[in-house]
């Protein structure tokens, strides 16, 4: 009966991370709507505006928060990982993505070929972030938890690879 208990917590804060994982796709769903509905009326992805700003810079902004959110994730993971070598390279990793994440908001001020770079560059962020993370919890069992991580990476880099697709096409 104790473990019933115990589970329960764990049960509903699993629970609880799938839906905010999964609402999350919804500023990258939104901004990709505006792109795709600008370059289908024939305005084109620079005619792609969300609440007045251009819609993939809102696409790239909130990309770098979520891509830096998860690098702090990383960070708290590889505080608690045993292997000190292990914990040291999923710190300084975190690092590196919030830093990515931050030079892709600089990037996107200079030129559309920086922009693009942008966009690669975070979304390379995501899977390498998922293989990361990963490794520090490859004898976890919770199965639904990594199953989220990968649909969710894995939407992210779809979306990311339609957005520099537009933003290609009309270099």
């Amino acid at each position: 009966m104790s473990e019933s208990i115990a589970s329960t917590p764990q049960l509903a804060q699993t629970q609880l991370t799938i839906w905010l994982g999964y609402l999350g796709l919804i500023p990258f769903f939104t901004s990709l709507w505006q792109i795709v509905t600008a370059v289908n009326d024939g305005a084109g992805i620079h005619g792609a505006s969300l609440f007045g700003l251009y819609a993939p810079y809102v696409f790239i902004t909130y990309s770098a928060i979520i891509l830096s959110f998860l690098g702090g994730a990383l960070w708290a993971k590889g505080r608690f990982n045993q292997q000190q070598k292990i914990s040291k390279v999923a710190i300084i990793f975190s690092n590196v993505m919030a830093l990515s994440a931050w030079a892709s908001l600089i990037l996107i001020n200079f030129s559309s070929m920086l922009t693009m770079f942008a966009v690669t560059l975070l979304m390379g962020g995501y899977g390498s972030l998922l293989l990361a993370e990963r490794s520090l919890d490859i004898d976890s069992q919770d199965n639904t938890y990594w199953r989220m991580r990968l649909m969710l990476t894995m939407i992210v880099i779809a979306a990311h690879s339609l957005v520099l697709a537009f933003l290609i096409r009309e270099f």
